[in-house]
């Protein structure tokens, strides 16, 4: 799993919507030919995947792709009781040195997508949330071992909603 080191202060990003890649968020801007990416993969990898692009030296994030899906599942409302989750302000920063020598790491999981009104859930470990990181629009959720579990897109408009329903058919 994803282990988050620190965090450090908001990026902007840039979210797309797209038919044929349902979700890409980019965060901030990286200059790839100073620092590659390591990409850390879940899923099962023949009809689940999400990518998490991840700075190869320093452990920042640079993006997340969700490329295919199976388990999707739509929710009048995704209502998270907050009263025992921590907000933190900001993106996190991985633990990357034991595998800076990979481009891909690959773990084999379970991939669920929950939608809800202009909120989606990505899923990929059943730990409880303890915390959120939040940047913008964009959360990830951690579990008491500061383990990302899930990521949490909100405030999509309804045409971006339209377009990642349809992706996800």
């Amino acid at each position: 799993m994803l282990k988050v080191k620190e965090y450090k202060e908001s990026q902007s990003i840039n979210i797309e919507y797209d038919i044929y890649t349902p979700i890409n968020i980019e965060f901030g801007s990286w200059n790839i030919s100073k620092e590659p990416t390591i990409y850390w993969r879940t899923g099962d990898f023949k009809k689940s995947l999400i990518e998490i692009g991840i700075g190869k030296y320093t452990g920042n994030i640079r993006s997340i792709t969700l490329t295919l899906i199976e388990s999707v599942h739509k929710m009048e409302s995704l209502n998270f009781d907050m009263k025992n989750i921590t907000l933190i302000k900001g993106v996190p920063n991985f633990q990357v040195e034991e595998n800076n020598d990979k481009t891909y790491i690959d773990e084999n999981g379970e991939l669920i997508v929950y939608i809800g009104i202009g909120t989606v859930l990505i899923l990929f470990s059943k730990n409880d949330t303890v915390s959120i990181v939040q940047n913008e629009t964009v959360g990830f959720a951690l579990d008491k071992n500061k383990m990302v579990c899930g990521i949490i897109v909100s405030g999509m408009l309804e045409h971006e909603m339209k377009t990642l329903e349809d992706a996800l058919k």
